[in-house]
């Protein structure tokens, strides 16, 4: 599989808040290519209460659209699937055709705001006993996840796949997605980093390779392409991912800090302020 591998992205035309039209959807194809994307799974919004109507009418979508990249000329491996907004019948909305993601068992999903439901860890493991691979998109955005980082730590061990933006590691959602974002990539606790992508201004592609560089910085080669392209790879292949914990670092890669980062200073004050990241959290 050739290029890095991006799970998340809006880019299918004119079906959610992402790309509104086939013009600027190739234009973010061509953007896409320039970060080095070689696949690309579109995930539009899908909404139990949508229907297999919303659904049917994305798989037309897409075919309309893969007509339209191939008389572009533009050479990018496409795939459908789906973002899912949780709810407690997510099982029978990942069996419709693209209610899971290029064709396979992984299952992207994505949680409303406000408080955290009592009952989502248990429609995650009704997900998994349906046979599916439930990812949670950017909880770091989630503002009751990230005042309980204890919690997306729980979720992880009990299975559940976690994908990061890139936006969010760039400050593009603010500083405390932001540091969320962080600590969770520096426990090693992301499965894949998506582009979630959008349009070409607000959300665009062109975060990808800058996300890429802070990861390089924090965590290492490996951990870029485990994040970028292996695991990536691998819901498109329909394969076991590789865990944070897993993840081999070579001694010649160690962690690495950008001294000119907000978080500067000597490797004493970095150390305490690391130590004390879970009560700045908590306070905000």
């Amino acid at each position: 599989m050739t290029g890095y591998v991006d799970i998340h992205s809006h880019a299918l035309p004119a079906v959610d808040d992402g790309s509104p039209s086939f013009e600027m959807s190739l234009a973010m194809l061509e953007v896409a290519l320039s970060q080095g994307v070689g696949t690309l799974v579109l995930t539009p919004h899908l909404r139990p209460i949508d229907g297999t109507d919303k659904e049917e009418e994305h798989r037309e979508r897409f075919a309309e659209f893969k007509q339209a990249v191939r008389e572009a000329g533009i050479e990018i491996d496409l795939h459908l699937g789906s973002e899912i907004a949780f709810r407690f019948n997510m099982p029978e909305v990942a069996a419709w055709p693209t209610g899971h993601l290029a064709d396979g068992r992984f299952v992207l999903t994505d949680l409303p705001p406000g408080p955290v439901s009592p009952g989502l860890e248990q429609a995650y493991f009704e997900l998994r006993s349906a046979g599916y691979k439930p990812i949670l998109a950017h909880p770091e955005r989630h503002r009751e996840l990230s005042k309980q980082p204890e919690q997306i730590e729980r979720l992880r061990e009990q299975d559940l796949l976690i994908q990061i933006n890139a936006g969010s590691l760039l400050g593009h959602f603010g500083r405390r997605a932001q540091d969320t974002a962080e600590m969770i990539l520096e426990r090693g606790w992301p499965d894949f980093i998506g582009s979630d992508a959008h349009d070409l201004e607000k959300r665009p592609f062109s975060l990808l390779k800058k996300a890429r560089e802070r990861v390089l910085q924090l965590c290492g080669e490996a951990e870029v392409d485990r994040l970028f392209h292996r695991n990536p790879a691998c819901v498109i292949s329909d394969d076991e991912i590789l865990r944070g914990e897993e993840s081999p670092r070579s001694p010649a890669e160690p962690r690495r800090r950008n001294n000119s980062s907000r978080r500067g200073g000597s490797g004493k004050r970095r150390k305490k302020e690391k130590a004390g990241f879970f009560q700045r959290l908590l306070r905000r």
